[in-house]
């Protein structure tokens, strides 16, 4: 999974670096330059790689988001542990207010990509665009490696389901003896 990391960045390593065009230069160093008012002058904006960025990590929250919910099926607060799951999962990193609610954790991941969508255009205004982007390739793979843990545990089956997989594995270990 870090090898994955490493060579993403790697491969991103020059997108990051790509400067943006400045204000055009006179021939002259020392010539006087008229500028235009301050009101005509524009603001920087977030250009299409950055917003690409944003949205690739909006997605991964997202993701995060529904794997978390998923994950938190069995937590085993209730008492009643389910059948063919080892063990109970619980959040780790959120509070407690928030992991119980599936609303709160959609909530809060909007809010953290919010946020980040105002560290982006703040940064972008005080023309620091490549940390912008590096931010958002940083918690998109970091978000992204959580979602995938996430969905990887267990969540286990209806009681059901379970056991009718064992009565028809009951059955067949039966008939095999002599």
């Amino acid at each position: 999974m870090r090898l994955s990391g490493v060579l993403f960045l790697f491969l991103l390593a020059p997108l990051l670096m790509a400067k943006t065009p400045g204000p055009a230069k006179s021939d002259l160093e020392s010539a006087f330059v008229l500028k235009p008012p301050a009101a005509q002058t524009a603001r920087p904006r977030i250009d299409r790689l950055t917003w690409t960025f944003l949205a690739a990590d909006g997605g991964a929250r997202m993701l995060d988001a529904y794997s978390t919910t998923r994950m938190l099926k069995n937590n085993c607060s209730s008492g009643q542990k389910m059948v063919g799951v080892s063990t109970c999962n619980y959040e780790q990193n959120l509070p407690a207010f928030i992991a119980n609610s599936t609303g709160s954790i959609y909530a809060f991941d909007g809010a953290m990509w919010l946020s980040e969508l105002g560290a982006t255009r703040f940064l972008i205004r005080h023309h620091h665009r490549r940390i912008a982007r590096f931010i958002s390739i940083l918690d998109f793979a970091s978000t992204t490696s959580f979602a995938v843990n996430n969905l990887t545990l267990s969540v286990g089956e209806s009681a059901d389901a379970t056991a009718v997989a064992s009565q028809s594995h009951f059955r067949i270990q039966k008939s095999m003896k002599p």
